[in-house]
């Protein structure tokens, strides 16, 4: 009579658990325009928190510290506001040679499929698909008031959160009683250690394919060299899809650019596909599995969900937030559970294995014991009664 009670009880708390989450993930959606440049300005302070704890031990002052990293923030955001609005003209001025190398491969293909004369593909288009192509690279440039604010917005949260690093755990020691301000300061460190360092690798990881893909562009005369390159670098940050992205817009440029010259796309494709292979399937993983400890379906799945709540920037954003879901979770006891569902499981294989190894080794020394057991009882049998 006692299960009955027991079993509704525990149904309303996971009926309660996933209105919850449902309530949080429409509150993410809602306040995107507010927590997105919030969110860019937390990973972009642990990407330089390490850069300032290096100047603190060079003896640099702490104030100082924070221009230098402010000064390179805001030259790498001048360069960013550069290559965007370079980016864009010079597509806008080269899309028109580029439609008609597009309608050159139509023509193509329709008389390797043998349609009728004065059909193809472009045809079945009702629309004018070129000048919506033209009209929505020339739109990027009039958002970039939109675009300028938000980059204020994440620079003045980066400032802020630079200013408050010293004093920020010492508030939270205090802030939080009963002792658990400790293991909150503990799991901050954590995070900040364990993001830090994805954050590092992952930017170097991304500038070498950047580079890599800079100079395959050069070396099979590929147009937008720079472009790609920076492209190749931005979106290697995305686990896997951006790799395909990338990959697949050098390949569809390589056609339009080299059609009719098959060796020629052949070889981009080969050189990209590569790159991307080598540093994709070998170091990425590597960073992903033992950095971050999250399963590869898990990353997926975050990837779909962020994306879906955030657009692009939430696909970019996707990985270090579940990872430190993950270190919050591990730290909370009721949500231990969850922690380990999303974790590589590497960790609990070897807390596994480590226990089977102590297994043995009991059984071992039991069996030892239980032999000289019986051979001390073999020996007091042969002795003679007196």
């Amino acid at each position: 009579m006692e299960e009955k009670p027991k079993i509704k009880k525990d149904g309303q708390k996971t009926a309660l658990y996933i209105i919850a989450i449902i309530l949080i993930l429409v509150a993410l959606k809602l306040a995107e325009s507010v927590l997105l440049p919030l969110v860019f300005a937390f990973f972009i302070f642990l990407l330089f928190n390490p850069m300032l704890n290096r100047m603190e031990k060079l003896k640099i002052p702490r104030y100082l510290g924070v221009l230098i990293v402010m000064i390179l923030l805001l030259v790498f955001l001048f360069l960013a506001g550069w290559f965007f609005f370079f980016s864009v003209d010079r597509l806008v001025q080269s899309l028109p040679m580029y439609i008609r190398r597009f309608s050159v491969i139509d023509g193509w293909l329709s008389q390797q499929l043998d349609l009728e004369s004065g059909t193809s593909f472009l045809s079945f288009l009702n629309f004018d698909w070129s000048g919506i192509i033209l009209s929505s690279l020339s739109s990027l440039s009039g958002r970039a008031i939109t675009i300028i604010s938000r980059f204020g917005l994440i620079y003045i949260f980066v400032l802020f959160l630079l200013l408050e690093r010293q004093s920020l755990i010492p508030k939270l020691k205090v802030a939080i009683p009963d002792g658990k301000g400790m293991k909150v300061a503990v799991m901050f460190e954590r995070i900040n250690r364990q993001i830090s360092r994805y954050l590092l690798l992952k930017a170097l990881i991304s500038a070498v394919t950047g580079i890599l893909f800079y100079l395959a562009c050069l070396a099979t005369g590929l147009d937008f060299a720079l472009v790609w390159g920076v492209l190749a670098f931005i979106f290697n940050f995305i686990p896997s899809i951006g790799s395909i992205i990338i990959t697949s817009l050098t390949v569809v440029l390589a056609l339009l650019q080299f059609f009719p010259s098959w060796a020629n796309i052949i070889y981009v494709a080969i050189l990209m596909i590569s790159i991307q292979m080598v540093l994709g399937n070998i170091l990425d993983p590597r960073i992903q599995g033992i950095q971050l400890n999250l399963s590869p379906i898990v990353i997926l799945v975050s990837l779909t969900l962020w994306g879906f709540l955030w657009g692009i920037a939430g696909m970019f954003l996707a990985v270090p937030i579940t990872s430190i879901l993950q270190i919050v979770c591990a730290n909370v006891k009721s949500l231990k559970p969850f922690a380990v569902l999303i974790g590589s499981g590497r960790s609990y294989r070897r807390v596994l294995a480590q226990e089977q190894k102590r297994n043995m080794e009991r059984a071992k020394r039991r069996d030892e014991r239980e032999k000289r057991r019986l051979a001390r009882t073999h020996n007091s049998a042969k002795e003679p009664k007196v």
